[in-house]
């Protein structure tokens, strides 16, 4: 296993009021490409989801967004002016993203926020773009994230598929597991990739693929299962889904005879479904952040605990900590620029070399706006419990066309 860099500890404290003052509706004096050279106040215009399929994994990123807005704001703001929220909940509709998006810019936003997966935020994005305004997804795990999608100032502070991708068929590699199935929703382009890049790594460490299947998000897969039965016995199966789906494919294959260890990545990745898999044991997620509270990171851990105290529930997946992440990007930012053009924003994010944020040590390239090299979580399901098992970063990064 490649040597793990570990970044300062981030203090994050909750207890302060639930965004008071801070969530606004009215539009503040900036532009739609950004303040001006010099502007101090900043609006952030959010445009995720708070409903529907995706909230599992936007609501985290966007409450500890609004606790580390509060933390900002008790400490004087950004040269003396509070940040601002201008939050729209997009319900997961595909169809609403793109106005939305005009919504907080006519409002006056000068960052915009976007949900957490490439396929469904980019209308959003692609608005931001044209107006000239950053736009931050905090947790896209796709690296189309970025120019290969047409955002030059579009940023994930997500960690990329391909990483996290090759540390699922390490991790399957260093179990002695030699025979793979590879399921694939093929409902988004992340979960395609995440199995793409999982079976070349696998197979690039001497793994033997016994079966390909896709799946589309709500599917049954037990004819499929019954191929995987006929077949030969997988060692183990890669699971390259989200959550409900994901959930059922997990079903089918236990309810129907595979024993054998499941591996999937983020979209897997929480408590929030495991009561639809009840006794579920043997699997196992890469991910963020350990959500239980036995995190390496002690200031992952602080987070939480103040998470479950601000909501009443702790995250429903561990990247909780990409939220708080946003924003200390955009004040490490500012104290480059002076300023919330959307230009400059771009550019002082691309001077980051190792950046110390909650999510890990943050830098980005011309071509890539995403990180791929992050230590990762990996987390073990046993009994229908989620515990912390390893971190782990990846020892090779592999990218697929």
């Amino acid at each position: 296993m490649k040597p793990i860099a570990r970044t300062g500890a981030v203090a994050v404290v909750a207890a302060s009021l639930f965004l008071a003052g801070c969530v606004s509706t009215a539009a503040p004096e900036s532009t739609s490409g950004g303040s001006t050279e010099g502007a101090a106040g900043l609006t952030i215009g959010v445009v995720m989801a708070e409903t529907g399929f995706m909230s599992p994994f936007d609501i985290p990123a966007l409450n500890t967004i609004k606790m580390e807005v509060d933390e900002v704001n008790a400490a004087g703001g950004i040269d003396g002016a509070p940040i601002e929220l201008n939050i729209v909940d997009t319900g997961s509709d595909l169809d609403k993203y793109a106005s939305a998006a005009q919504q907080v810019i006519d409002a006056g936003a000068d960052v915009i926020v976007v949900t957490c997966d490439y396929d469904v935020a980019s209308p959003a994005s692609l608005v931001a773009e044209a107006a000239g305004i950053v736009n931050i997804a905090p947790c896209v795990g796709d690296t189309i994230y970025g120019p290969a999608g047409g955002l030059e100032l579009g940023f994930s502070m997500g960690n990329g598929t391909p990483g996290e991708s090759s540390v699922m068929a390490e991790f399957a590699n260093s179990k002695g597991w030699k025979n793979a199935v590879f399921l694939t929703d093929t409902s988004i382009k992340y979960t395609v990739g995440q199995c793409d890049v999982a079976q070349k790594r696998f197979e690039e460490l001497g793994g033997t693929t016994v079966g390909t299947y896709d799946y589309v998000q709500g599917e049954s897969i037990v004819e499929t299962v019954s191929q995987i039965t006929a077949g030969t016995a997988p060692d183990v199966v890669f699971n390259c889904g989200y959550s409900p789906g994901g959930a059922q494919a997990a079903k089918d294959l236990r309810d129907n005879g595979v024993t054998a260890p499941i591996v999937s990545g983020f979209g897997m990745d929480g408590t929030f479904w495991l009561d639809s898999v009840p006794g579920l044991s043997d699997y196992y997620t890469v991910t963020y952040s350990s959500i239980m509270g036995d995190d390496p990171d002690a200031a992952v851990n602080e987070l939480a605990d103040g998470y479950e105290a601000e909501y009443g529930e702790r995250p429903s997946v561990g990247s909780f900590v990409t939220g708080t992440s946003t924003v200390q990007a955009l004040v490490a930012a500012h104290e480059t620029t002076g300023s919330w053009d959307g230009k400059a924003l771009a550019d002082a994010f691309l001077a980051f070399d190792g950046q110390d944020l909650l999510v890990g040590p943050t830098s980005f390239t011309d071509e890539l706006h995403i990180n791929v090299e992050r230590p990762q979580r990996v987390m073990q399901i046993t009994d229908g419990k989620l515990a912390f098992l390893e971190e782990r970063a990846p020892e090779k990064v592999v990218f697929v066309d």
